[in-house]
């Protein structure tokens, strides 16, 4: 069974949160920043993108996340996505195997000019 793990990006500082945070239904999630310290966003207002770990590592040993921009053999940049129930890159499934060969080389909030965007 595969690790359950998000990431968020907060479209107003421009990173990648390392607060742990939950998430309390209804659209909000629960910063918990202390142990006397708890704040709580909405994630409507779009000001916050949560990113799903696939349990995968890239070539590198680096965990694979949606949003992430892969290098294939071919050289070729693609974004890994959730859809229907399975990870894709580009606009086709992706195997563990084809997870394990690419190598991350960005994200599609850091770096979308690496998909020519």
């Amino acid at each position: 069974m595969r690790t359950i793990k998000f990431r968020v990006w907060c479209n107003t500082t421009k990173h990648f949160t390392d607060i742990p945070f939950y998430s309390c239904g209804g659209g909000q999630l629960l910063w918990h920043h202390t142990l006397d310290e708890i704040t709580i966003s909405n994630i409507d207002d779009g000001d916050y993108v949560i990113q799903q770990y696939t349990g995968l590592k890239d070539k590198n040993g680096k965990e694979v996340y949606e949003g992430d921009i892969l290098l294939d053999d071919a050289k070729i940049p693609l974004e890994c996505f959730y859809d229907n129930g399975k990870f894709m890159a580009g606009i086709s499934y992706a195997s563990q195997e084809w997870f394990s060969e690419c190598e991350i080389v960005g994200n599609i909030f850091e770096n979308k000019d690496l998909l020519g965007q």
